[in-house]
């Protein structure tokens, strides 16, 4: 499977645990989307979620890789990141921010660190 093969799979899966947000990060602004389940693979883009509707494009290119982080203070997340280790999109698994008691959730934490953990820095080409 080619790295960009992975990493579709991978936020495919990650889009699939319901309760997601998708983050995107620029230096003057940061889009927070809810809800999108769906993926498709064009030619140069990756659309998550549905055209006409709100959804997220990506270009995933040689030397994109995958990070999952699990902060002390956050929800888990799968990172995708750029050649240059800059972080272009992240998938937040809502539910799983252990410092948040009132809406942690323990079993869903850990499935979600059973699915992504061994991502924690897979390379891409």
């Amino acid at each position: 499977m080619t790295g960009r093969d992975h990493i579709v799979a991978a936020l495919e899966a990650a889009l699939a645990f319901l309760e997601t947000s998708v983050i995107v990060r620029s230096a003057g602004a940061i889009a927070e989307v809810h809800g999108l389940l769906t993926l498709r693979q064009g030619a140069e883009w990756v659309t998550l979620g549905e055209e006409g509707g709100t959804h997220v494009h990506l270009k995933i290119q040689d030397g994109c890789r995958l990070r999952y982080t699990q902060p002390d203070e956050g929800n888990a997340a799968l990172e995708l990141l750029g050649a240059e280790g800059d972080v272009l999109c992240r998938v937040s698994f809502r539910g799983t921010n252990p410092a948040r008691g009132e809406s942690y959730n323990r079993e869903r934490a850990a499935n979600v660190r059973a699915r992504f953990g061994s991502l924690t820095e897979c390379a891409g080409t």
